[in-house]
């Protein structure tokens, strides 16, 4: 499924349409070459009254010295309300045709996505594509991304989930993207990247050679010819992966909140039915309201949050389980005592139930425009869209259903087996007039 690391939001994003049953797509995706370099997956369905629009691009977080994390979130947020030829901003276009604009940073890449009513697919590919493949960054619109940025690194701070994704893949990985959080938490990191490295970073992380546009929804091709940006001629970035730690440790580390977070090193998301078998041990274990784990704690009216997801990356994925709330270190032991027991072959009635449980899931979490968009996105730019879950003909239900008990077992031992610890403490507040 979208397995994804913790991304520093730039703007509100749709909430999910909630669908009662599962349903395929009406049509094929179609893919192609933008006119003016780039890629684009089409997912067309005319049922339905919006479109979701995307842009997705290899970026790395930090920048491409690894010097100035927050870099990415800066200049996708400055593009994003910079004035376009028509004197308007792609975020002010968006909003006035009664549509949602939201902008995902993760360490390696960046999402923008565009959720409107059908009829102006057109005129927001334009914008778009205008916004970024000739990004147009000044002052103003730096200030704008900086004061979204303090705002959401002081929400960030307060949030257990996202403070352990990145101290985890801290710990993990020892250079690259992935080893800097997408948004720094420090003020004075941001106000230090001037609006010259901003721009110049926008030119090269979002030209149209490096780029996967998704439209998905209520849209056809003709939205394609929309595009009049772009220089063409290149490639897209090769995936912009980060080395691991040679032995990864357990830490500790303070903050505003208490929790933990346990994570292991699973397979890259070329070894398919491996990266599958740990989405269906997420699912089976963590799943919200059906997790064999979240429903023992639902039972024992545990004020403990527990978050489960293995992150589907080029290489490798990340398997994560982040833990708030109350009594976080008990509830580590269970996390552990459950994981351990699927080291052992389930029993076959109990597993073709949650292998079909998943697969529902997974069609349950493809439905609406913008997730599969999203997912469209996201696998493009992490390697392999064909194994995008709700792809026609892609390869990720197949190798959820060759799954069997014997090699999910194996899979929990070869990956699962000694996880990285972080234990979070909540600092004592500091006095107002302590320097």
């Amino acid at each position: 499924m979208i397995g994804r690391p913790a991304a520093a939001i730039a703007m509100l994003c749709i909430a999910s349409l909630l669908i009662a049953l599962p349903a395929v797509a009406a049509m094929p995706q179609q893919l192609g070459s933008l006119p003016r370099g780039g890629s684009y997956v089409l997912d067309p369905d005319p049922t339905v009254d919006s479109a979701a629009i995307g842009l997705w691009f290899r970026a790395p977080g930090a920048g491409y010295d690894d010097a100035t994390p927050g870099i990415s979130d800066l200049a996708a947020t400055a593009a994003a309300v910079s004035p376009l030829a028509s004197g308007k901003s792609l975020y002010t276009l968006v909003h006035s045709l009664g549509g949602e604009l939201s902008i995902e940073v993760y360490p390696d890449i960046v999402g923008i996505g565009a959720l409107v009513p059908a009829p102006s697919a057109r005129r927001i590919v334009a914008a778009m594509t205008a916004a970024y493949f000739s990004p147009s960054i000044d002052d103003a619109a730096v200030k704008t991304a900086r004061a979204n940025a303090a705002v959401l690194g002081v929400q960030q701070r307060y949030e257990a989930d996202t403070m352990l994704h990145d101290l985890l893949f801290k710990q993990i990985f020892a250079r690259g993207p992935a080893h800097y959080p997408a948004l720094p938490s420090s003020v004075t990191a941001l106000t230090s990247i001037t609006t010259q490295q901003i721009g110049d970073f926008a030119k090269r992380a979002f030209r149209a050679d490096n780029a996967v546009l998704t439209l998905a929804g209520n849209v056809d091709a003709s939205s394609i010819n929309a595009v009049t940006d772009g220089g063409g001629g290149g490639a897209m970035d090769a995936p912009h992966d980060s080395p691991i730690v040679a032995a990864p440790a357990s830490a500790t580390a303070t903050g505003a909140i208490d929790g933990v977070g346990l994570a292991w090193i699973g397979p890259p998301i070329s070894d398919e039915k491996a990266a599958t078998a740990l989405d269906f041990v997420a699912d089976y274990l963590f799943r919200d309201q059906t997790g064999v784990v979240t429903k023992a704690l639902d039972r024992l009216q545990s004020d403990a949050l527990v978050i489960g997801q293995f992150i589907t990356l080029h290489d490798p994925g990340i398997m994560v389980v982040t833990i708030g709330g109350d009594h976080e270190k008990q509830v580590e032991q269970r996390v552990l005592a459950a994981e351990s027991a699927l080291q052992q072959p389930m029993d076959r009635q109990t597993f073709e139930a949650a292998r079909e449980a998943f697969l529902y899931h997974v069609a349950a979490d493809t439905q609406t425009p913008q997730e599969r968009a999203d997912n469209l996105g996201w696998y493009s730019a992490e390697g392999n869209l064909g194994y995008a879950p709700g792809v026609s003909n892609g390869s990720y239900e197949r190798n959820a259903r060759q799954l069997d008990p014997q090699y999910v077992a194996d899979v929990v031992r070869r990956y699962l087996a000694k996880p990285v610890i972080v234990d979070l403490t909540a600092s004592a507040p500091q006095k107002e007039n302590q320097q």
